[in-house]
């Protein structure tokens, strides 16, 4: 379900910006002249969608490795497309570097129209602007699969990855006004915006995201804010973790969301496959093999919220796939992409704010 309302039509999108940009490219191929650091930057994505090729051929899941689950959707061929994204856009910018700023508004804007679409969600948590918005299966539970203790989720199926956008898109207003591209009004609209947003999605790590960004940012001309905007940041993350009960669990649950045990069974499935992990998406794949190791014979069938093994006296059983991923970035990377794509995925991430900072 939330799949098909969510991950489907994002990928979609991508793909037409893809072959959008390729297009535009073409078009331009006789004075295009990638320069030395796009070639660098290509080339550390080749890397990384090697060792993702890797371990989805010898992943036991491999078309699961390729396509990714289906509310996730980010198998090998959605990185296939990030790269592509990345690397034609920066090429586009090249040949139209007036587009830069354009694109940059855009992103503040779409910043803006996302923590709009949170305000009614606190007060309706019904709200899911999707065709079944409203709709219950149970009564804690909207027709799309939002749990009620889950919103705001603003435009997104999950409100992590909605606190993400907002702390990113935050952190892209404040360099896009200091460098003039953003008008005052736009940046002091969109932080009005998007501060309250974020803070209404309780997310704890989005919050850390944008004070350290912040942080960074003012900090090597203002470095007298560091320390209260390290206070603030303790103070809200503290407040986030004290008003998120979860049924009276220990102190560090709460503070973790309980997802210690999700964690202990990230530790013992990349055990099992440090360097190469177990194709993309690795804590589903990982997960029927390491928490049913005791009576597990070997899997029959993952799906994408069940799996079906075979027990060691021969009986076909079916068990739940309670997630398909560690909650940890780390964690979940290693699991997917072992080691040796978390090294390059690093690497990656590091080379591409490299060029940005040498380009702009």
């Amino acid at each position: 379900m939330r799949g098909e309302i969510w991950t489907s039509p994002k990928v979609f999108t991508i793909l037409l910006i893809c072959i959008l940009n390729s297009l535009n490219l073409w078009e331009e191929r006789k004075n295009l002249k990638p320069p030395q650091s796009w070639k660098v930057t290509k080339l550390l994505w080749e890397i990384f969608l090697g060792i993702g090729l890797i371990s989805t051929l010898i992943s036991p899941y491999p078309i699961r490795s390729l396509l990714g689950q289906e509310q996730m959707g980010d198998g090998l061929l959605y990185w296939l497309l990030i790269a592509i994204f990345t690397l034609s856009n920066a090429l586009l910018l090249r040949v139209y570097p007036e587009i830069a700023r354009a694109q940059l508004t855009g992103l503040v804007i779409g910043g803006a129209v996302l923590a709009i679409s949170i305000f009614p969600q606190v007060i309706n948590w019904r709200l899911d602007y999707t065709a079944t918005s409203g709709q219950l299966i149970q009564s804690n539970i909207l027709a799309s699969t939002i749990f009620q203790g889950h919103q705001p989720i603003g435009l997104y199926s999950h409100r992590g990855h909605a606190s993400f956008v907002l702390a990113a898109v935050a952190v892209i207003t404040l360099v896009g006004w200091q460098w003039k591209w953003i008008p005052t009004r736009l940046a002091a609209i969109a932080g009005i915006l998007i501060i309250p947003a974020l803070l209404l999605t309780q997310t704890r790590a989005g919050l850390l995201a944008l004070m350290v960004a912040i942080a960074y940012k003012i900090g090597r001309k203002h470095y007298k804010f560091i320390i209260p905007a390290a206070l603030a940041c303790l103070l809200v993350i503290g407040i986030s973790t004290t008003t998120r009960q979860i049924d009276n669990l220990p102190l560090i649950k709460q503070i973790t969301s309980d997802r210690v045990h999700l964690w202990e069974v990230a530790n013992r499935g990349i055990q099992k496959h440090p360097l190469l992990g177990w194709g993309m998406n690795g804590f589903g794949a990982a997960y029927p093999s390491v928490q049913y190791r005791r009576k597990l014979a070997n899997v029959v069938r993952l799906g994408d919220f069940t799996f079906d093994y075979k027990h060691k006296d021969g009986r076909i059983l079916t068990a739940q796939l309670p997630t398909v991923k560690a909650h940890n970035l780390i964690l979940d990377t290693i699991l997917s992409v072992g080691l040796l794509g978390l090294i390059q995925s690093i690497i990656v991430i590091h080379g591409l704010i490299v060029v940005i900072l040498i380009t702009y």
